[in-house]
């Protein structure tokens, strides 16, 4: 067993700061692979090109050198002339026959074909005397031969002997590459300093013979090329001497040059290769490189590489990333499972903890969201690629969970740094973001639900409730406006409208979330109404979520697709199958509105008929991509967890192996892995927004998750055998709900499972389920009045127009005021501006209490008329149904209406009026039983066209 010392001070030495730490996991058998023994880099490099996924069907990892959660990760980049989609990938593809070079850096996982970013710096190991041929011309000229048998990988090291007889082997510190390079004969480096993955801008070297330095600098896009920017800084020290050196510089190719450099601010142009240099050294010799990288400037790479590299062997450094890796994988002691298995566990582990990276250099300063330096807190570190251009899309289901229950401190650092990122910008994106949703709202109140508590959380709530409200005018939320005042976003915005309003109501669950755990209830109250805005776009009549429309649901909109051939996408990376149990806060209102618990189940067994079949007119899943990743779950909600376990049995089989494409799709900076390995611990963070665990059983006989920098070990243990949970004991109590609270995370606990071939009655009762949070659900949903001049503060009607408060005032509907129509009396709603002032119908129950001879409603029609069905309940259990129709707010009173306020005018979005006559009308009212007490009156599920606007309801 490693002692206590040593795991601080190699993680220490690895991240930076000492981090406070517990007792290693008592090692595995001997007979078992150990889990640094397991990891093979290999896995997820292969693309299958077999597969018709609306993402690449492999994981794009890299099978480079690197410490957990390290700034640099050197690693070959391949290349392969034939089909760019294959060959010329970002990274590293199995297939191919040619690397192109060592660069420092990668984004592991990432889609976005073609706009791959990282591999800053690259080397390629020359065997030739100075450069016969420009690169800017002819890089492709140097690639390098190489064959698999020549490869050598391990955490932290790599190596392979080149079909031109050059041996490189490399490894890494946190901020330092160390590459060892062993030459047969004629021996040149050349320094490609703007031959990076993605655009370049600029770039300079600086060559040093005397002191055997070279340095320099990039400017470029990174990944995904969505318009985010940056420039890295290296400082390179070699410890053998140049025979001779030089640079290029477009065509100027010069021997004996110290200096080039290709600079501007013009970001539309491609700079790749332009610029660069080659150092010689004597035939036959051995070079070690200590390569510094910054994101700052040129001195603090040469810092870097000096406090952590400074003196240390190849060998050295080498040691102490393997011991770095050996803790960290060592968080998750899994006992059982064959070598397969072991080595697809241990192997997803590393992938989850290369990242996200620490971006400060030792001297605490990093470049800010906000592009100025700023200084970290002692002891802490800052993290700016949470989930890349995702914007965290990807991260918030799998991957920060995980790292909370590993690395907590790390998590919350990852919490400081979003923190940091709102301060510094006022946005919840770091930049132009390349999915939807404010996804770093839904990080940090899960992580913080998990014990990442160890930020300004009070700064954090206030920078969402700031920003998350109307005018919308500081969200980063696509079409906010609309989705902050109807509480939906109409598919005619496209962009993948009808998932944007799943993914808003989750991050605004996490804001409720938030704000509950730190007591501020009004706020809890304000988002928890907002999270239920999923029901906007559910559709009770065919009992999907589906893209609606101004004028209704577009029921001719085929589900099994990802968007309808005509440019409207709804659903992101996915089909309407998939996305349609997205609501992972409220699955049972779900369930109940999709037709109850065996309806739900037969729906869902259709989905998961396919597991992983893409995005492209299935009725399957697409367990590879991350929306579907919480479905298998499902089942817990529908009293079958067996199912939940047959269907991850089946994924982990079908889906994984230790191939070179056993990863199914891209893993998205460690997702993808994530939710693998916490499909065989046995539960999943499945509520996105708290660190709710749902169970499904664990895989392996023995488990122990013993955090590293906080915390207290989880042990999990299992009685019997099968796949099936049979009883659960938590704590040393028995319990048959199929979940446990997030509260148990940093606090530590025991779980013993009874597992069985058979499934049981564990889990199955209504009481068993996870939990669903309703709150909200009745609440109104709609601004739709304003002050005159800001119509960003509401919107009646989806195109942007509401009723002016100003001449409501006038015709005496002022807050809480009292409004008579057609002998019945209404109460005016009492909401600020800005907040909802009625209800768009998907079924709210208002609540009575008292007994009366009529029922009516105020509210209008926005694109009308509109008409559904009211239920009025009884005490006593009996209900009865009430037709409810409204005209538009621009007609004259249809028959069954009473004018009740007619105003002139009306308020646009951009601060002006409009002309016309609207309206607010009665119902005429519907005789109730008079010897009744009516409970409550629940509003319309559905309107046949139009959409319909309820103000209030009088029980008279």
């Amino acid at each position: 067993m490693i002692s206590f010392p040593s795991r601080r001070a190699l993680l220490a030495a690895a991240l930076g700061p000492v981090l406070a730490m517990t007792a290693v996991a008592v090692p595995a058998a001997a007979a078992e692979l150990s889990p640094f023994d397991a990891v093979n880099q290999f896995i997820g490099t292969e693309m299958d090109t077999t597969q018709n996924k609306s993402n690449d069907a492999y994981g794009n990892t890299f099978p480079g050198a690197a410490v957990p959660f390290g700034m640099v990760q050197p690693s070959p980049t391949t290349y392969q002339a034939g089909n760019a989609l294959v060959g010329e990938k970002g990274g590293y593809e199995y297939t191919a026959n040619l690397i192109r070079g060592f660069g420092l850096t990668r984004y592991s996982g990432t889609g976005c074909t073609g706009r791959f970013g990282g591999y800053e710096f690259p080397t390629i190991p020359y065997a030739g005397n100075g450069l016969p041929v420009n690169p800017s011309t002819d890089v492709k000229g140097y690639y390098l031969g190489f064959r698999h048998d020549n490869e050598v990988s391990q955490p932290g090291y790599y190596r392979v002997a080149l079909d031109n007889g050059v041996t490189t082997e490399l490894t890494a510190t946190a901020r330092t590459s160390v590459s060892r390079y062993g030459f047969a004969g004629q021996a040149t480096l050349i320094l490609d300093v703007s031959g990076q993955n993605n655009r370049s801008f600029g770039s300079e070297i600086t060559i040093d013979p005397a002191t055997r330095t070279v340095s320099g600098w990039m400017y470029g896009a990174d990944v995904c090329d969505v318009g985010n920017s940056y420039k890295a800084y290296f400082s390179t020290t070699y410890d053998q001497p140049f025979a001779s050196y030089g640079t290029w510089n477009d065509a100027d190719l010069t021997a004996g040059s110290t200096h080039a450099i290709k600079a501007g601010t013009d970001t539309s142009v491609d700079y790749r290769h332009d610029t660069g240099g080659w150092v010689t050294f004597a035939p036959g010799t051995t070079v070690t490189a200590k390569t510094g990288l910054s994101y700052v400037s040129v001195a603090n790479a040469a810092a870097n590489r000096d406090a952590e590299a400074g003196s240390k062997s190849f060998d050295a450094v080498r040691a102490d990333a393997r011991k770095a890796w050996e803790d960290a994988l060592g968080t998750i002691d899994a006992d059982g499972g064959d070598s397969a298995r072991r080595t697809s566990f241990y192997t997803a582990l590393y992938h989850v903890l290369l990242q996200p990276n620490v971006r400060e250099d030792v001297n605490r300063e990093y470049v800010g969201f906000d592009g100025l330096t700023h200084t970290v807190d002692k002891g802490h570190h800052f993290y700016r690629n949470i989930n890349f251009a995702g914007s965290g899309w990807d991260m918030y289901r799998s991957q920060a969970q995980l790292i909370a229950l590993t690395f907590p401190a790390v998590a919350s650092d990852i919490n400081r740094s979003i923190v940091a990122m709102v301060q510094q910008t006022g946005r919840w994106a770091p930049g132009a973001a390349r999915m939807q949703g404010d996804n770093y709202q839904v990080i940090l109140s899960t992580l913080d639900d998990l014990g990442a508590t160890d930020y300004d959380r009070a700064a954090a709530l206030a920078a969402m409730v700031s920003t998350q409200k109307l005018p919308a005018t500081t969200t980063t939320r696509s079409d906010g406006y609309q989705y902050f005042a109807t509480g939906l976003i109409e598919n005619r915005k496209g962009d993948f409208a009808t998932s944007r309003v799943l993914e808003y109501s989750v991050d605004d669950f996490a804001i409720a979330q938030l704000a509950d755990r730190l007591g501020d209830s009004d706020d809890a109250a304000f988002f928890s109404a907002r999270s239920q805005n999923w029901m906007n776009v559910f559709d009770p009549v065919t009992q999907h979520i589906r893209p609606r429309e101004r004028t209704g649901f577009d029921r001719s909109f085929d589900l099994r697709v990802r968007e309808d051939g005509a440019g409207r996408g709804q659903f992101n990376q996915s089909t309407g199958f998939q996305y349609g149990w997205m609501v992972p806060h409220n699955l049972s209102t779900l369930i109940a509105e999709r037709g109850g618990v065996a309806a739900a189940t037969t729906q869902l067994d259709t989905l998961m008929a396919q597991l992983d079949a893409g995005a492209y007119t299935q009725t399957g899943n697409y367990l590879s991509n991350q929306a579907a990743f919480n479905t298998p779950w499902v089942y817990n909600w529908l009293q079958a967890p067996a199912r939940t376990a047959d269907v991850l049995r089946r994924a982990v089989s079908e889906m994984y192996d230790t191939t070179p494409s056993g990863l199914p799709g891209n893993d998205d900076q460690g997702s993808l892995s994530a939710w693998y390995v916490f499909a065989q611990l046995g539960f999943y963070p499945a509520v996105y927004g708290t660190g709710d665990l749902v169970i499904s059983g664990p895989m392996f006989t023995r488990i122990k998750i013993d955090p590293i920098g906080g915390g207290h070990s989880i042990k999990i243990k299992t009685k019997g055998s099968g796949r099936y949970v049979t009883g659960l004991t938590v704590g040393g109590t028995k319990q048959t709900a199929s979940w446990i609270d997030a509260s148990l995370v940093p606090h530590g606990t025991t779980l013993d499972f009874t597992m069985s071939d058979t499934p049981g009655t564990w889990g199955t009762g209504a009481a068993d389920v996870p939990p669903s949070y309703t709150a909200g659900a009745d609440a109104r949903n709609n601004a739709g009045t304003t002050p005159d001049g800001q119509g960003n503060l509401g919107s009646m009607d989806l195109s942007d127009w509401s009723l002016p408060r100003t001449a409501l005032a006038a015709a005496g509907a002022t807050p809480g005021a009292t409004v008579t129509a057609g002998g019945t009396a209404f109460t005016w709603p009492s909401a600020a501006p800005g907040t909802p002032d009625n209800w768009i119908p998907h079924g709210q129950r208002i609540a009575v209490g008292k007994a009366g001879t009529s029922v009516s409603f105020l509210g209008l029609a926005t694109n009308g008329p509109a008409t559904g069905t009211a239920t009025v309940q009884y005490t006593d259990g009996t209900s009865q149904p009430v037709s409810v129709t409204f005209g538009d707010w621009a007609a004259a009173a249809p028959a069954g209406n009473v004018q009740a306020l007619a105003l002139q005018g009306r308020n646009n979005v951009n601060g002006t009026a409009g002309t016309g006559t609207f309206r607010v009308f009665a119902t005429t009212p519907v005789a109730l039983d008079p010897a009744k007490t009516v409970a409550a009156v629940v509003l319309p599920e559905s309107t046949d066209q139009g959409i319909m606007h309820v103000f209030d309801v009088a029980v008279s």
